[in-house]
């Protein structure tokens, strides 16, 4: 389990979204739009945690499309980007959570079936006396048989109850010792000042779960025993547990006392969680070129960025955008930049509401609106629905949210698969309608038609490139006006094509503009 591959360990952090979801948690991110901005890629460019609680927390935060209380900690993040010694000490105590056996807490969170009746726990607590009493009666009437046979009977029927309560254990194997270092993590993290400011009520939290913790501690002894010491001890161990049925009983109070305190145990992860993904702030910080904390949008004005760039974009070329009451349409040939351009709105949007944290010099929006994407679409083979069909189905949920107004919405060249005619009228149709709401919606496309039908509800921004010494170069500049010319026909002369098909394009080009 400590050396998991890469898609286990993938799901291991996204276990703790998962569970949440099953539990009907709202104001969540589509998949669709966590595959249009690249999230997991994303969560692993942001993550600087020192635990397993925190990583899977971070990426849970991030998937939320609502604003996180980070921003009321920022006292708290610059203390430890002073106090590197705080820092440190925070470090090493989530350190301790760090194994990956340590997603498996989550297991023990979505349990829900390990209950127990009244009579099974009696049973349990009769038998565990039952060999030890007829052992008892064997010395008493040693010229008797019966007590013998009775000491076999119990001890093999306890050999049966030990057995069964390990079986339920082995699912739990490593979710358990974790659990307990979880406890141990919050009941020393309470001690310290700073750290307990974050959550004064965890105090009163860890006094609740000091007996599970006391439980727990000789729970993880056992389980060390099992796996790590010599055979002899394993079992002399054995022998011992089923004759007392110490590890039974351990086990059901164990789960008993975890069911009762489910609710404490999700206030300690979350607060281990939290207080990791706080730290990891305080080190993205000091790593980025610059960044910023997002500000309110200011009167008729939707959106300002200064310097605004992509985060998972090596070098990435800075751009400043302005919008007062329009939203933006955007043009450019391909490869210019545009799709990259509206992922760095919409991932700025997303780590502003996240982590108060921007990757700009200014970034000022109302970071309570709501995100919706449809950049990347692909045709189900399965449901037999064609790419059409499915962008059809995610630009339709685009219109019943920006409905209700307030949303950041982005658009990539819709509708490909459809004829340049229809695919017009209905772009003109669909961003005529989202721009009336409230929405603040950014649009790439190559239909300068658009551009026309739109200028009322829309800024107009192009990217452009020159062409040097049979190359394209691209300088990702962000520029006001429509996009004059496109480059399909100069990438098919640079990849080879024959010279008298390119040239065939270049005389067909004029007739049909």
């Amino acid at each position: 389990m400590e050396y998991l591959n890469c898609d286990n360990m993938e799901k291991g952090i996204k276990a703790y979204h998962l569970y949440l979801n099953l539990c009907n948690i709202e104001e969540v991110l589509p998949e669709t739009v966590r595959e249009d901005l690249n999230m997991d890629n994303l969560c692993e460019q942001v993550d600087y945690t020192s635990s397993c609680i925190g990583r899977q927390y971070l990426y849970h935060i991030l998937c939320m499309d609502k604003v996180s209380d980070v921003a009321k900690h920022e006292q708290f993040i610059e203390k430890l980007q002073t106090d590197h010694p705080l820092r440190n000490q925070l470090v090493n105590a989530l350190q301790k959570l760090n194994k990956p056996d340590a997603y498996s807490i989550v297991d023990i969170l979505a349990e829900k079936e390990h209950t127990y009746s009244r009579g099974y726990l009696l049973v349990i607590q009769v038998c565990r006396w039952l060999p030890a009493f007829f052992l008892i009666l064997m010395f008493r009437f040693s010229s008797s048989p019966i007590p013998f046979i009775l000491l076999l009977v119990s001890y093999i029927f306890n050999g049966y109850l030990h057995f069964k309560q390990k079986n339920i254990l082995s699912c739990y194997f490593f979710s358990m010792p974790q659990l307990y270092k979880l406890l141990k993590t919050v009941n020393y993290l309470t001690t310290i000042p700073s750290f307990l400011s974050i959550n004064d009520k965890m105090e009163s939290t860890t006094r609740h779960l000091k007996e599970l913790c006391r439980k727990l501690g000789s729970f993880r002894y056992g389980i060390a025993l099992e796996s790590e010491s010599a055979m002899i001890v394993y079992l002399l161990t054995e022998l011992i547990n089923i004759f007392t049925l110490y590890s039974t009983i351990n086990i059901v109070t164990s789960f008993q006392s975890i069911q009762k305190r489910k609710g404490e145990i999700e206030q300690a992860f979350c607060y281990v969680g939290f207080l990791d993904m706080l730290c990891s702030i305080s080190f993205l910080r000091e790593k980025l070129p610059y960044y910023c904390k997002p500000s309110s949008d200011k009167e008729g004005e939707r959106l300002k960025a200064d310097s605004i760039y992509h985060p998972l974009i090596k070098d990435c070329v800075s751009n400043d955008v302005s919008l007062s009451y329009k939203s933006m349409l955007i043009t450019g040939s391909n490869m210019s930049g545009k799709t990259s351009f509206i992922r760095t709105v919409a991932i700025n949007l997303l780590t502003a509401k996240a982590l108060n944290t921007c990757f700009a010099k200014e970034f000022c929006i109302d970071i309570h609106r709501r995100l919706y994407s449809v950049i990347h679409t692909e045709d189900d083979l399965v449901e037999g629905k064609s790419y059409f069909f499915k962008e059809a189905e995610n630009v339709k949920v685009a219109l019943e949210k920006g409905k209700e107004g307030n949303y950041l919405l982005i658009f990539d060249e819709l509708f490909k698969g459809t004829n340049t005619m229809e695919r017009i009228a209905i772009n003109s149709a669909v961003f005529s309608d989202l721009a009336k709401a409230n929405n603040l919606i950014f649009a790439s496309t190559h239909d300068l038609e658009l551009t026309t039908l739109l200028n009322d509800q829309y800024e107009l921004y192009h990217f452009s490139e020159k062409v040097t010494d049979d190359r394209l170069l691209f300088d990702y500049k962000l520029k006001k006006g429509i996009a004059k010319e496109g480059n399909a026909i100069k990438i098919l002369e640079l990849c080879g094509y024959p010279p008298e098909l390119v040239q065939s394009a270049k005389d067909i080009l004029p007739m049909i503009r």
